[in-house]
């Protein structure tokens, strides 16, 4: 039982250790992070199980996500202004993911905005509302995640939407460039991006945030399961999981399934 425990603990301080520098910093310390890895493990599995690293980081964020969602919580001043840094660089590597191509990097303008919109937005819900936050504060990090997403896509609106009204004040060859590079019909293009506006409204009126998730990143961010799956440390299979689930979840709305469907082969 000893060596068992020397074994797990071995295998839960690097998982530690990482999640404090992403999530935690300044709010807990590894150590104390890692016993509590080693504590949720110990209750909630036989000393016959295996403690890979995805399942043990999946413990150490679900711990992060509580406290973090305290120090955001906390009356004291020096806690919440630590809250607010961890949430920065949380939400820094989350936007770094999802705006990496070369292409989103150019329809959002300004990366910092959105990171900037998305800390003002989270800092207005706790000043004005004393429930704000998930229900479950284990969940903390992903409701965050949603509302930065939230915000990225609003941005990408708004900059497609600028980008179509902005064609009117261009030269003639221009427009032409522009429609035969992109689409065959200039309202191929308004329509295109209706349709990506509809989309999301449907997605983010998902009550699961994983669920949410699942579907902006691989119908609107264009992302394989694949992909997902190393993003979250987590099984391919899960990702799978709650593709499906989050699609029969919209099955009694006919007409957002019939957009998926045109956005897939579009």
């Amino acid at each position: 039982m000893i060596e068992q425990r020397s074994s797990l603990w071995s295998r839960a301080y690097p998982v530690a250790e990482y999640a404090v520098q992403c999530y935690v910093l300044g709010l807990l310390p590894a150590e104390l992070l890692a016993k509590q890895i080693v504590q949720e493990w110990e209750v909630a599995h036989s000393e016959w199980d295996e403690p890979t690293p995805s399942l043990l980081t999946r413990i150490a964020q679900r711990i992060c996500s509580c406290v973090l969602y305290m120090a955001w919580r906390s009356p004291e001043v020096a806690v919440r202004n630590c809250a607010f840094a961890n949430l920065r660089r949380y939400l820094q590597s989350s936007l770094a993911q999802v705006s990496s191509s070369a292409s989103r990097q150019r329809a959002v303008n300004n990366v910092e905005d959105v990171l900037n919109q998305t800390l003002l937005v989270l800092h207005r819900m706790r000043l004005h509302n004393t429930h704000a936050g998930p229900d479950d504060p284990a969940t903390f990090l992903k409701w965050v995640h949603t509302i930065l997403m939230r915000e990225y896509y609003a941005s990408l609106r708004a900059y497609k939407r600028d980008a179509c009204l902005s064609l009117d004040a261009q030269p003639v060859s221009f427009q032409e460039q522009f429609v035969s590079t992109c689409y065959d019909d200039p309202q191929d293009y308004v329509l295109h991006h209706e349709l990506r506006a509809a989309l999301r409204d449907a997605i983010l009126s998902l009550r699961n945030p994983r669920y949410q998730q699942v579907l902006l990143y691989t119908y609107l961010a264009e992302m394989d399961e694949r992909e997902l799956a190393r993003r979250w440390q987590v099984p391919a299979q899960d990702v799978y999981m709650w593709r499906h689930r989050a699609l029969k979840a919209l099955q009694n709305k006919p007409e957002v399934m019939r957009k998926l469907r045109v956005w897939r082969t579009g």
